[in-house]
């Protein structure tokens, strides 16, 4: 059996309680065009921003917040293809649903318009229900990107971070520094890189157990951070070691940067439910002459880099040893 429709006061009703917010461009508009669109969205709260060419809509959808462009194709040299592609080529960091609307004798041209980047279309004349219909089916399909863009930005966290500190883990890290050391090469410009290593870690978690030091280790990553230039790359490196590189600065700018990061502990003690932790830090520092990074584009120059970028490291991890050799929270530079 088949129900009876609800009345149209009912239907008007839910669609005023289901969606108030949305933002909606009109392209391409006149002033039945307007009338017909807003006719259809009469009773709700979206707002509808207007726009006439294809340059200013592309500038209203990067500024604003739409979530959808209803795209009027009423003429036949406005290249409604090539507007939904500019559209779909805009980083917005959000989806932006696409209503295009022609007129009937337009049928076969619709399969390119969707191939452009198009979602929907409706055909000329629309009732209200049927724009209205249309627009509700955009907000789910909204909110279905919605979602599974904040799940990949999610994934993207959990792959680049790591879970104790939140800081880089070691292997997204090592991808940003290879990025900088591009630009290094390019503007002939020092880096330097830094290891932080907590000497009595294993001391205190056999006291306080592993919950207590990845309380710890938070918090050490937090004040190592505050140390640092917002710019500057920090990571996780081992277990125990937190690695930081410097663009644009040479050993003696980390070596006052490494005398922060001592400071912080020995003024400020970090505390875990009232039980103080007293870190010994052992600290190693090692530079990079950009002459050294090769300048070319190619996977023999990218092996290199890797190559060269092992060595600056390995260069760090001497110098901690050095440290750790010298005493507690003590500093060593590697010089060749």
């Amino acid at each position: 059996m088949f129900s009876a429709p609800a009345p149209q006061g009912e239907r008007d009703k839910a669609f005023r309680n289901w969606r108030s917010d949305m933002n909606i461009l009109l392209i391409n508009n006149t002033p039945s065009f307007y009338s017909a669109i807003n006719g259809s969205l009469k009773g709700t709260k979206s707002k509808i921003i207007i726009s006439s060419g294809m340059d200013v809509s592309l500038a209203e959808i990067q500024k604003q917040n739409v979530q959808m462009a209803i795209i009027n194709w009423s003429r036949a040299d406005f290249d409604a293809a090539g507007l939904c592609r500019q559209i779909r080529k805009l980083k917005t960091g959000r989806f932006v649903f696409l209503l295009v609307v022609a007129a009937r004798e337009r049928d076969g041209s619709l399969e390119k318009i969707i191939e452009a980047g198009a979602n929907d279309f409706v055909f000329k004349p629309f009732g209200k229900g049927e724009i209205r219909s249309r627009i509700k089916i955009a907000d789910r399909v909204i909110k279905l990107e919605e979602e599974i863009l904040r799940n990949k930005k999610k994934v993207l966290k959990l792959v680049k971070e790591d879970p104790v500190t939140g800081l880089f883990n070691r292997r997204s890290l090592l991808d940003e520094v290879l990025k900088e050391m591009g630009r290094a090469s390019r503007e002939m410009k020092y880096m330097s890189a830094l290891i932080a290593s907590i000497t009595n870690f294993r001391e205190l978690a056999e006291i306080h157990g592993q919950a207590a030091m990845d309380e710890v280790l938070d918090e050490f990553g937090r004040r190592m951070k505050t140390s640092c230039r917002p710019y500057d790359k920090l990571g996780r490196y081992t277990v125990s070691d937190f690695l930081l590189f410097f663009p644009d600065s040479g050993r003696n700018s980390a070596e006052k940067v490494a005398k922060r990061i001592i400071s912080s502990i020995v003024k400020k003690p970090i505390y875990v439910k009232n039980m103080r932790m007293d870190l010994s830090l052992a600290i190693g520092i090692s530079e990079l002459d950009p002459g050294q990074i090769s300048k070319n584009n190619t996977v023999d120059s990218n092996l290199l880099n890797d190559l060269i970028l092992d060595s600056l490291i390995k260069k760090s991890e001497m110098a901690v040893k050095r440290a750790m050799r010298m005493g507690i929270n003590k500093i060593e530079i590697f010089i060749e």
